[in-house]
């Protein structure tokens, strides 16, 4: 019904462009485009609002593969990689997501030509990842890339906080292409190799009409933990840091039924290599197994289709495919295991007869090795189709258009186990979990293939009409309303073991399905108040179920001289709960508690060393009484174009209150939000409107071009982004806290590049660099002696020749240096992270070379 109706209207509209406009005779006049942020086209594309754009020749010199890693190069865009890092994430991994401002990626609206698209079918029940998976386009199809740096936006959504990342592909390609490309790690492993095809045939101007295709082909090897120094042992020792191997041992630790903590003692004997100290047995989880770089196997493909119905006026249809295919591998099953009692010295940690699981049992926490690793094999799948127009008929400018975007995610885990079946055999000893003997058959007939799917829909029409308004001293405002209708909807559908939290080796996951509709209304003015003076006024209204907000935005610019202006913009912002965070249920994922404070809290004591490990289930929840988030946002900046030189700089605040988020897990402990069952602790952080936060920065873009040199053309850029502030406040009860330069939020991102085009030859080099922090994720705990993390840059070279008619040449290293990441503390000894020994804002991949071949075949 929704395809059907979009092409009426598409067909109405173009009956109605031919009526109003019968000549085919196009005057010529200056060309007017439209820029992200604003609904009215305009003949400069400097407006108020601050827009940086990347295209297409600068995207070729990054030698990106994919739009994830071209936002490396982008300081603007925020930088924590862990969907591409970790392979144990049930939601996140094999994912990507863009993020800015120093805000979550669910706050960054990204767009394919101006229209939404579907979010990940499958994310965190706290909100995390409730964003569009950027991996699912194809870049060779990518024209250019706007970022638009004021949120809020009226036109897109006022749910843009943090703001809009608007990729725009070719809408009139002529010809053909196809690309091929190899690559791989100094160290010969995460292998990548590509190829892409670009066809594109009709003239818009002399056959009316032009179709495109493109199709991008990516394969990846992984990068396992156990290659690299940094990351191959979660024995952090070597560097100045804590033993990290997880308790989680083959042999089983016995823990104490009555305090929940470790005796250091073991079910069965632990070899020497693997006993701490105190007699705790471990087990290294880096040392084998887990990537620390994702492998990929994607399809990504675009078709286009334009058809030029007058010459004002242009109708399209658009459709985007994706497939991602991922095979994930975590450790065998840990868990708490119930085993009958071996020996008398196993008697005082004997478990109470109240627990109800009969006599002679103990608790150990144990790792099933015979079992196997946990295998998830996910399918990820993405379309979106959209058709409309978009031109002038008569005086209006009109556009209208239909959209319908959808992302499938199905899980496949295995080697996991019947919680029910498994408690029955280890507790009558059936099973011993601590060896690798039992009868293979009685093991298989434990398992259990968890299937989880989920499917997320975005169904939207947006209408827009515009034109003159009046006269003023600078020249002719404009103006333009619209209207957009979404319905928005999701069903993830976790097994129903999992959902009822019986299966040994999983998490509980929560199911969802639910679906919203929401309604929208805008208008937008373009004031030329002066020659030098224009001011853009607009203002949004959103209605979600049971609420709604009126968005205002006022953005000036004073060109003062043709080469000096100065703008600025307001814009205020409003972020519903997405679904899952209304309407999900509870989710729980292991975690360790290690503070000192915290464990006394639990009733824990401390070993002799003082220090303690508390293996804990943090447990996470909707809620369905949470408020929007409101947000504020002010940009002021320059703009100097002076020949060859021309820049930006502009400081920009961001100002949110009711922002949804879940106290910490120390927080919640020292809040009284746990409890225990048996030997096991739940820390509850479920979400609430407690948050609230102020980022402020400034970002600068210059470059300065020098043609006709001895090395041909010179271009020299430098692009960075600083921080202020990064203030947040987790609950009405705390202070607004400094997180600035603290654990994976560092002061600023560069990156300073300098090219050169002489004849067929090209070379570029760029310098990425990202600022250290100091090592601690909370700054309550920063003092005079908190550990630093230093910086960390990277060198990236390419050469490209273009000599041969139609062939394009091209190679060039990434991380020439072979610097390595440095090394994180706080990542090394919390499980929340990655626990590969740095912050997720780098990769260990090391120096990287490649090389590619394009064609354009005609």
């Amino acid at each position: 019904m929704f395809k059907r109706n979009a092409l009426s209207l598409a067909a109405m509209l173009a009956v109605g462009g031919m009526a109003a406009s019968p000549a085919w005779a196009q005057q010529a006049q200056p060309q007017r485009v439209e820029i992200t942020g604003s609904a009215i086209k305009r003949v400069n594309a400097e407006g108020p609002a601050p827009v940086e754009v990347i295209t297409k020749k600068d995207i070729e010199k990054t030698g990106a593969t994919s739009v994830n890693e071209l936002i490396r190069s982008i300081p603007s865009i925020d930088i924590f990689d862990q969907g591409e890092l970790a392979s144990n994430s049930p939601a996140g991994s094999g994912t990507a997501n863009v993020g800015m401002r120093g805000l979550s990626s669910s706050e960054t609206l990204v767009l394919l030509n101006g229209r939404r698209l579907p979010i990940n079918a499958l994310y965190d029940s706290s909100g995390a990842g409730a964003a569009f998976d950027i991996n699912s386009i194809p870049i060779s199809a990518i024209e250019r890339v706007e970022i638009l740096k004021d949120g809020g936006s009226a036109l897109y959504g006022a749910d843009a906080v943090a703001g809009v990342l608007n990729i725009i592909t070719k809408t009139d390609y002529r010809g053909g292409e196809a690309t091929i490309g190899y690559g791989q790690s100094s160290r010969s492993d995460g292998k990548e190799k590509k190829a892409g095809l670009l066809f594109g045939f009709g003239d818009l101007s002399k056959d009316r009409f032009n179709v495109m295709l493109g199709l991008d082909v990516l394969k990846r090897d992984p990068i396992l933990r156990k290659d690299r120094e940094l990351t191959r042992s979660v024995d952090f020792r070597r560097f100045g840091s804590s033993d990290g191997r997880s308790s989680f041992a083959p042999q089983g630790n016995i823990i104490d039924p009555v305090t929940g903590g470790f005796v250091n003692q073991t079910y069965t004997p632990c070899p020497a290599e693997n006993t701490n100290p105190v007699g705790r047995c471990r087990y290294d989880f880096n040392a084998s197994l887990l990537t620390s770089y994702n492998g990929a196997d994607r399809v990504s493909g675009l078709v286009m289709g334009s058809f030029q119905v007058t010459p004002e006026l242009k109708a399209f249809a658009e459709v985007l495919l994706g497939q991602t295919k991922d095979h994930f591998e975590a450790h065998p099953v840990p868990d708490f295991f119930v085993v009958p009692i071996t020996n008398e010295s196993q008697r005082p940690y004997e478990i109470p007869a109240d627990y109800g699981l009969g006599p002679d049992k103990v608790y150990v926490a144990g790792r099933f090795m015979q079992g196997g690793p946990r295998i998830t094999d996910r399918k990820s799948e993405i379309s979106q189709v959209a058709v409309g127009v978009d031109g002038t008929i008569g005086n209006f400018d009109v556009m209208a258009n239909l959209s319908r975007g959808e992302s499938k995610v199905r899980n496949q885990d295995r080697n996991y186990y019947d919680a029910d079946k498994w408690v029955a055999a280890t507790t009558s000893g059936q099973l011993n979990p601590t060896v690798g003997t039992n009868d293979p058959a009685f093991v298989e007939s434990l398992k259990l293939r968890p299937l989880r799917t989920g499917k997320s829909v975005t169904e939207e029409a947006n209408f827009r009409f515009g034109g003159d308004a009046f006269n003023l001293p600078g020249g002719m405002a404009k103006y333009a309303v619209g209207a957009q209708y979404r319905r928005e909807s999701l069903n993830d559908t976790p097994d129903p073991k999992t959902q009822a939290g019986d299966v040994v080796g999983s998490i509980q996951q929560a199911p969802v399905d639910a679906s919203r509709n929401i309604k929208a209304a805008y208008a937008e003015l373009s004031l030329p108040i002066l020659k030098t003076l224009e001011s853009q006024l607009a203002v949004r209204y959103d209605k979600y179920p049971g609420v709604s907000q009126t968005s205002p935005k006022v953005g000036i610019k004073y060109t003062p001289v043709q080469a000096f202006a100065v703008r600025g913009s307001y814009t205020e912002s409003f972020r519903a709960p997405v679904l899952k965070q209304l309407f999900g249920a509870q989710e729980q994922g292991a975690i360790n508690v290690t503070g000192p404070a915290e464990c006394q809290i639990l009733g824990v004591p401390l070993d002799a060393n003082g220090e303690c490990q508390v293996n804990a289930f943090q447990v996470n929840g909707a809620n369905p009484n949470l408020k929007p988030e409101t947000g504020k946002t002010f940009n002021l900046g320059v703009i100097v174009d002076a020949g060859p030189f021309n820049a930006s700089v502009d400081w920009w605040r961001i100002k949110k209150k009711n922002e949804i988020g879940a106290p910490t897990v120390e927080s919640a402990i020292r809040q009284g939000f746990w409890n225990r069952e048996g030997a096991r602790f739940n820390i509850f952080t479920n979400l609430q409107n407690i948050a609230e936060r102020e980022n402020e920065g400034v970002d600068v873009d210059a470059r300065f071009r020098m043609p006709n040199t001895a090395i041909g053309t010179v271009t020299i850029r430098e692009s960075l982004t600083y921080y202020n502030k990064q203030r947040r406040r987790d609950s009405a009860s705390d202070p607004l806290d400094e997180y600035n330069g603290t654990y994976a939020l560092p002061r600023w991102r560069n990156t300073f590049s300098v090219s050169s085009e002489l004849g067929p030859w090209s070379f570029t080099g760029a310098v990425r660099s990202v600022a250290g922090f100091i090592d601690e994720d909370d700054p309550q705990n920063v003092s005079a002696n908190s550990r630093k993390v230093g910086g960390h840059e990277e060198l990236d070279v390419q050469v490209a020749y273009t000599g041969i008619k139609g062939l394009t040449l091209s190679g060039g290293v990434k991380n020439l240096l072979d610097k390595m990441p440095p090394f994180s503390n706080t990542n090394a000894t919390d499980n929340q992270y990655t626990q590969m020994g740095f912050a997720e804002l780098y990769s260990p991949r090391g120096r990287f070379w490649y090389l590619s071949v394009n064609y354009k075949f005609f």
